[in-house]
């Protein structure tokens, strides 16, 4: 009687942890994916930074003579309309 207990004991806790193994295991295999989404997440983002802010720098070679122009016209204005 004792002994069936035990072997009864014994299997259920070896059932328990090959439970518990193959979830963590299953855990482990979807962290890493998302390990991998996050990082091709962050490249794709890095990309599109880096795009913007080269997209920014040619707009702003393009602004600024005309930024300075405006500024240059609108000061003469100011000493057309103080003489």
């Amino acid at each position: 009687m004792n002994n069936s207990a035990t072997v009864f004991l014994i299997v259920l806790l070896s059932v328990g942890f090959v439970i518990l193994l193959t979830l963590s295991i299953i855990l482990v295999l979807l962290m890493i994916g998302i390990m991998r989404n996050l990082r091709n997440i962050t490249e794709h983002a890095d990309k599109a930074t880096q795009s913007a802010s080269d997209i920014l720098s040619m707009v702003g070679k393009k602004i600024a003579p005309v930024a300075i122009s405006t500024a240059v016209a609108a000061a003469l204005r100011q000493i057309r309309k103080k003489e």
